[in-house]
This record gives C-alpha cells, structure tokens and sequence, in this order.
C-alpha cells in the first residue's frame, strides 16, 4: 500500500516524492540559498546501440529465464547480452558489442522450445510502441 508522499518506481522499490525528502532533511531558511531548483529535469538522449526485438511465437507459457539461457548458448556472445521483458512473448534484447549483435541478427533463424524467436531491428528513435 502506497502512503502519501511515497511511490513505487519500476522495479518495485519504494521512492519518496521531493517534498518528503526535503522535510526529512530538516532544512532551514537560509539552507536553501546555495541550491538550484528546477521544475523540469532535461532527460538525456541516450543511444541504445545493438538493440533488437524478439518475439517468441507461441501461446504456451515459459521461464524468460530458460529464454536468456537458450539463447547466450545458442548464439554464444562475447559480452553480455541484456533482456528486458516488455509483454508475455516479447523482448528488447541488447547485446554488448556489434559482432554480437550482428551474428543474433545474421544467422537465424532462431528456436526456442520449436517454437519461433523472431528478431529484428530496433531503433528507439523511429519506432515507438504506444498504446
């Protein structure tokens, strides 16, 4: 249950809002004159390099996990490759370096569980997943 004051990011952990936190500081008047405050923070642009999009085509359900493994092994990656889970069959899937990704993207077609991993592309600037 969220209280006043508290919310919950992404991952779950609980994140207090800027005026509890500044209450918890315990401030006085004259304290507050060497700091900036700004409404609006700038979010940098950052690049996504070698990300792709994966699809596995199947309704049954499965392990993510069983996934990432099957498919470190299948593809056997010099760096780390990192997944993140947007629906039930359908990933983001960015990998450590370019040779990577373009042996992921070049050598399929890819199975998991005979069941298809489908991967293209993905360009965080021209594509955008809205509802």
């Amino acid at each position: 249950m969220e209280t006043g004051g508290s919310s919950r990011n992404a991952r779950g952990k609980e994140e207090e809002d800027v005026d509890s936190l500044l209450q918890r500081l315990a401030l006085h008047e004259d304290d507050g004159d060497d700091f900036v405050w700004e409404e609006e923070v700038d979010r940098m642009d950052v690049q996504a390099k070698w990300l792709a999009i994966a699809r596995v085509h199947t309704d049954k359900g499965f392990n993510p996990s069983a996934l990432y493994a099957d498919m470190r092994s299948a593809w056997n990656p010099a760096k780390e490759v990192r997944w993140r889970q947007i629906e039930d069959n359908l990933f983001t899937v960015q990998f450590g370096c370019l040779a990577d990704w373009n042996s992921a993207m070049a050598n399929g077609p890819w199975l998991f569980r005979n069941h298809a991993l489908i991967i293209q592309e993905y360009d965080l600037r021209t594509l955008d997943r809205s509802h």
